[in-house]
């Protein structure tokens, strides 16, 4: 690893002039002044010559080494070249989920720091056996993009629930909807997203989104230890629609995974947990894209995405409740959370290595920026705070059980 006078050198799989995440969430958290010192991009890998080439040559004009090295661009499938190259010391994966493993397995047979999107294998087996490789290797570091964890509200939250302010938690209950006009999942989606309709790829409804919100709430509320859930193809047929044009329905395909899910447990702490998710109803004025309360003997935690351009996060066609790529509205007793966190004298200082922009707060560039600053303290032998495969794979854990009950109708999984 570098010295802490010099830059953490990064090489980063799927890095695209084209746009995707690694290049609308990645780039601008990496690439701001406050991480110039503590992250540099060594190498990238994007899918042909021409579009490593191109990538190489936008990020060397919006993103300019601080090492004085020139980026090296890789291209194909195969990331071994840029793992085993000398001057990449973390390499970031950031392609589709199916295709993790296979890259992080080259990553820890170079003995290099990993970060990896979420979920880190299409399987709970597959991240398993990650860790388990990241541990018999014993100096490799590996953090995961469970970035929702890291949004300055939700930690807020999570330190008015550790003051005892709204008392013993007794139970929590979410209700959510991918509107239909998002076209993540059926009963429309863009072609764009046709792997994601495929269960076996490991980045279905369930697997992803789902997942991220699990995150959270287990991050504020602690695990689950048991589940009960029921799921249902509401949209047997989902229809594909060409990205480039809107309009255009490329194909009809056959749903092979649940656009609704309704599951239940008891968490750890003995409080009720009722999850609800669904896919495929319309924006209208007045429903709800997220509902998410938290209920303490003496107080309230309210998450809300409604329809509309008011939220932080909207789209065109409505408020996302995606809680990993925006902030909902939070109230707490019926106030807003930062006049509550006023009202009740509960300090919040944020860290100073920490810098956003106000465009950015509340959005994935200050989620993913802080993940970016708690793993290079941790990289440089101090303490951060992220995500990790543990993180990851007691979410896993939640959403095997949920994909397992739901399958033999209801029955209860105990998983503590």
């Amino acid at each position: 690893m570098s010295s802490n006078s010099k830059p953490i050198r990064l090489g980063i799989v799927g890095l695209s002039a084209r746009g995707g995440w690694a290049a609308s969430a990645h780039v601008p958290a990496l690439s701001h002044h406050s991480l110039q010192s503590t992250f540099t991009l060594s190498a990238l890998q994007a899918s042909s010559a021409s579009s490593a080439s191109a990538a190489k040559e936008k990020y060397a004009a919006s993103w300019p080494s601080s090492d004085g090295l020139e980026v090296t661009a890789y291209h194909g499938d195969d990331a071994s070249e840029l793992c085993n190259d000398p001057s990449v010391e973390v390499v970031a994966v950031t392609i589709k989920a199916p295709d993790h493993k296979a890259v992080v397995d080259k990553a820890i047979a170079a003995g290099k720091h990993i970060f990896i999107e979420y979920p880190p294998g299409r399987t709970l087996a597959e991240s398993e056996q990650m860790r388990a490789d990241v541990m018999k290797n014993g100096n490799i570091q590996a953090m995961v993009g469970l970035q929702g964890v890291h949004s300055a509200a939700l930690r807020k939250v999570k330190k008015i629930l550790d003051s005892g302010k709204i008392g013993r938690v007794i139970s929590t209950t979410v209700v959510a909807n991918i509107a239909r006009e998002f076209r993540f999942y059926g009963p429309e989606a863009v072609d764009q997203n046709i792997y994601a309709q495929d269960r076996a790829n490991g980045a279905t409804m369930l697997s992803i989104v789902i997942a991220h919100q699990l995150s959270s709430l287990i991050h504020l509320l602690g695990p689950f230890a048991s589940i009960s859930s029921i799921a249902s193809k509401q949209y047997p047929t989902t229809k594909i629609y060409s990205i480039k044009e809107p309009q255009k329905l490329v194909r009809s395909i056959a749903a092979n995974s649940p656009d609704h899910f309704v599951f239940a447990g008891a968490l750890k702490s003995g409080a009720q947990a009722s999850v609800t998710w669904r896919s495929g109803y319309k924006s209208v004025p007045g429903r709800k894209n997220l509902l998410w309360i938290i209920d303490g003997e003496e107080g309230c935690v309210k998450f809300e995405v409604d329809d509309g351009p008011s939220q932080t996060g909207a789209t065109p066609f409505g408020a996302t409740p995606f809680i990993n790529l925006a902030d909902p509205t939070i109230t707490v007793n019926g106030q807003p959370l930062d006049e509550y966190l006023t009202t009740e004298g509960i300090e919040w200082e944020e860290d100073a290595a920490l810098v956003v922009e106000k465009h950015e707060k509340g959005t994935f560039v200050e989620f993913v920026r802080r993940e970016w600053v708690e793993f290079g303290k941790s990289l440089r032998g101090g303490q951060g705070e992220f995500a990790t495969l543990d993180d990851a794979i007691e979410v896993q854990k939640v959403v095997d059980a949920v994909e397992r009950s739901a399958q033999l109708g209801g029955l209860g999984i105990k998983l503590i």
